[in-house]
């Protein structure tokens, strides 16, 4: 029998003396961005997954987990032991959120999670002052404390918690059995639904618009970090530059100096003025509403493409379209780079795959499984959005080569579209 607690009221201890008070959120808008009947598809999908696989409740600490099946949002990302919170997802309960009381008003705003249960460092609530404390006897209200709990354990996460306080909680709950909970999470985040392949339509349209203007920024006499500024301005006028935000990879670098001079610049950016003869490539890109453009295109400064280069431009973009046209369902993800390697070698016999894999899932994290790689033997299915990353390159290191990216979605019949539809070609700039 669950040990009653009288501290571990869901209300704070003004309320239970009879006061009470309006929040500010009572008369806003409540606009998640997760449908109601989104997510509610998500959780009754998520209940079959975990007694298919033995789990009778995941744990979930990681940003995009507490967003995919909690709908939770949190621009100041509080991931510290401050204000420890996490989702708690199982077979026979609705979804519960344990957490620091100050992050009340984000779950009512952002969420359609009702059973809160709340510690507080500051004393004066009379709240419990440990995560833990609260989350162990949530754990026992609902029937999970000798039970099997799925965790993060896997390395395709932003995993939100301490790896003491993991051992912490395992420790607490002696008589659960941990199990890491990648096979329930990748089984139903791989598939996409109808709502999110039609909101990475729209994400895509809009990190087109900006990718597109940011290559007209690109010309002889200005900055690299001025070329940056008009990305920023577009990712802001396109809704794209979210919070919450890890971190919104860039979409510029420059690659080259001069014909053998290399140089990959992340951030920091830098004042390099460009000039013509610079090449170089953009890769990854904004978010929207929770979820990742990931897409690759490369460029060169000047009238005319060097001879040399020309003949990468061409390879690159026929091995990319050549991969992708004769990807199809059923098809393994290892096959995929096999195949990609042998449209590479098509090309130019003195050309290799120049990376360990040549694509990627892509959803709620810009890099996500399955892996289109040698090692992994996942079966492609419909409803899967993939990234598709094929080039040729200089093996003499004189120029950087051409390899283009999209997001694509499988189907039925094989790959379509819902990237950006821009030239695969090494675009001239300036």
């Amino acid at each position: 029998m669950a040990k009653e607690r009288k501290h571990l009221s869901k209300d704070h201890w003004l309320e239970q003396e009879g006061a009470a008070w309006l929040q500010s959120e009572a008369a806003e808008d409540f606009s998640p961005h997760i449908p109601k009947g989104e997510f509610d598809s998500r959780i009754e999908r998520a209940k079959p997954l975990l007694a298919k696989h033995g789990i009778d409740a995941m744990l979930l600490f990681a940003e995009e987990n507490k967003y995919y099946y909690g709908g939770y949002r949190d621009a100041a990302l509080m991931f510290t032991d401050r204000w420890r919170h996490c989702f708690i997802v199982s077979q026979e309960h609705d979804p519960v959120f344990v957490g620091e009381s100050i992050l009340d008003s984000n779950v009512r705003k952002t969420t359609w999670v009702r059973d809160c249960r709340y510690w507080s460092g500051i004393k004066h609530w009379r709240l419990p002052t440990g995560f833990i404390e609260v989350l162990v006897d949530t754990m026992i209200s609902l029937g999970l404390d000798d039970k099997v709990i799925g965790m993060e354990y896997g390395a395709h996460h932003i995993a939100q918690v301490g790896i003491d306080e993991v051992r912490q909680i395992e420790a607490a709950l002696p008589n659960a059995r941990f199990v890491s909970a990648e096979k329930v999470l990748w089984e139903q985040k791989a598939i996409k639904t109808d709502w999110e392949i039609a909101l990475m339509r729209e994400m895509c349209d809009r990190a087109g618009r900006v990718l597109e203007k940011g290559w007209k920024a690109i010309r002889p006499g200005v900055t690299e970090r001025d070329v940056h500024r008009v990305i920023w301005e577009e990712w802001v006028k396109e809704d794209m530059f979210e919070t919450p935000c890890m971190s919104n990879p860039v979409l510029f670098m420059c690659a080259s100096d001069a014909p053998g001079k290399w140089r990959i610049v992340t951030t920091p950016f830098y004042d390099r003025v460009i000039k013509e003869g610079d090449h170089g490539f953009s890769d990854c890109g904004p978010s929207y509403k929770g979820y990742w453009t990931d897409l690759q295109r490369s460029f060169y400064v000047g009238d005319k493409l060097p001879p040399g280069l020309a003949d990468l431009s061409k390879w690159g973009r026929d091995a990319y379209m050549n991969t992708v046209n004769n990807i199809y369902p059923g098809m393994r993800a290892c096959d995929v780079f096999k195949l990609a390697e042998k449209e590479t070698y098509r090309q130019s016999w003195n050309q290799f795959v120049p990376i360990e894999f040549v694509g990627h899932g892509i959803g709620t994290l810009n890099h996500e499984p399955p892996w289109l790689a040698e090692n992994d033997l996942t079966e492609l299915q419909p409803g899967m959005t993939l990234c598709v990353e094929v080039g040729c390159y200089d093996t003499e290191m004189v120029y950087y080569g051409n390899m283009p990216e999209d997001i694509w979605l499988v189907t039925d019949r094989g790959l379509e579209l819902i990237g950006v539809d821009l030239p695969r070609e090494i675009w001239l700039c300036g």
